[in-house]
């Protein structure tokens, strides 16, 4: 048994300044006034908060400034070397979980086996696999394309079957494929239906990836449970109707087009694409927030400018929209561990919650450029950073 002490920070109840959080066997067993006296005790010095999560990240891509193309032009185990190199830098920000939603041939599957296995260090990784799109949708270099429920449904159960935990579909258009229509619909409403009832049936949660409206509602009607980017067009009542109706959360992605918009030598179409959402994006996602949307922290990394990790510049960025910061933490803990499929298990501090913790040497209910400044990282009740 092992007692950690000091100030906690629950993303329910906000900040206790003295406790004991008792662990046994990796998992959290209670959160006491004081250690028990049989416990080993950890003092902790700044501001516990539950292990961090960024719930839509891409493993295989290097966040330079045309990372399809570097991927594309080096051997695919160097792909691989450079995402267990992310892994750990992942812990050492205080990341202990995230979802890859879209990795070169998959690569994200075995990359989540490895850490399971204890074969490399990282967080836990919930991964979709390949994305799923319609032929020469978004995404289709690096996907599974499919036309036609039947033709999504088989695509689905074959990235189950190689050991997939999420599902990643493409119901619009997107910036970073050329010829594509950002924001345009892709798939059709029963397309998408067939590809979620085959993630639901598993336990998993199905991800969209959804700038425009059309394509968000469709989504959400459909059963997918959280909508990516939702960058195009003025959203209305029906739509934030819609989320809180299917007990949806909304994955912004901010840093995304903040890194394009920001570097240097990023490939014109991108750019151009970017420049026409990323205002209509940022109000999106406060008035999202501001009807009641449940927002989850994800920073898209591994794209343009957007290294990983990269979550502290996401949740800066959420604060800047005016989001409360008691909000930016439940998004990048128990909020995102819904995203993931494993509320309870991560993000919290609850019984029967992983022990992962993340030590930031800020209040991060003062500021959000707290999350820039971790300490100390523990992963189930271990160090690891």
């Amino acid at each position: 048994m092992r007692a950690f002490t000091g100030t906690f920070v629950f993303p329910e109840t906000g900040l206790i300044e003295a406790g004991a959080l008792v662990v046994e066997k990796g998992r959290v067993l209670a959160f006491e006034k004081k250690a028990p006296e049989t416990a080993e005790v950890v003092k902790l010095s700044g501001y516990a908060v539950p292990g961090l999560i960024d719930a839509h990240v891409h493993l295989s891509f290097s966040g330079a400034p045309d990372p399809i193309s570097e991927m594309e032009a080096e051997p695919r185990e160097a792909t691989v070397v450079r995402a267990i190199r992310y892994l750990r830098a992942y812990l050492e920000a205080g990341v202990t979980a995230l979802r890859d939603l879209g990795s070169r041939d998959g690569l994200a599957v075995g990359l989540a086996y490895a850490v399971e296995k204890g074969l490399v260090p990282g967080p836990r990784v919930v991964a979709a696999g390949r994305v799923i799109t319609p032929t020469g949708g978004h995404g289709h270099r690096h996907g599974v394309e499919a036309d036609g429920p039947d033709a999504v449904r088989r695509a689905a159960r074959e990235e189950f079957k190689r050991g997939a935990k999420a599902l990643k579909l493409m119901a619009t258009g997107g910036v970073m494929t050329p010829g594509v229509k950002a924001g345009a619909e892709m798939f059709e409403e029963e397309e998408l239906r067939a590809g979620a009832r085959e993630a639901e049936k598993r336990g998993a949660v199905a991800a969209a990836h959804a700038q425009g409206l059309f394509g968000i509602k469709a989504a959400l009607r459909a059963g997918v449970k959280t909508i990516e980017h939702g960058a195009f067009d003025r959203w209305d009542e029906e739509a934030f109707r819609l989320f809180k109706q299917e007990s949806a959360l909304l994955v912004p992605t901010l840093a995304a087009p903040d890194g394009i918009l920001r570097g240097e030598g990023v490939p014109a179409f991108m750019v151009e694409k970017t420049k026409s959402i990323a205002e209509r994006h940022r109000e999106n996602t406060f008035e999202a927030w501001r009807a009641g949307v449940t927002i989850a922290a994800g920073t898209d990394a591994g794209t343009p400018y957007n290294p990983h990790p990269n979550l502290a510049r996401e949740l800066v960025l959420l604060a800047e929209l005016g989001i409360d910061l008691e909000d930016v933490l439940r998004a990048a803990t128990s909020y995102a561990a819904r995203a993931l499929g494993l509320e309870g298990e991560v993000g919290s501090f609850r019984p029967g919650a992983w022990a992962d913790l993340a030590v930031l040497e800020e209040n991060p209910l003062e500021s959000a450029t707290a999350y820039a400044r971790v300490g100390a990282v523990f992963k189930a009740g271990e160090p690891v950073a």
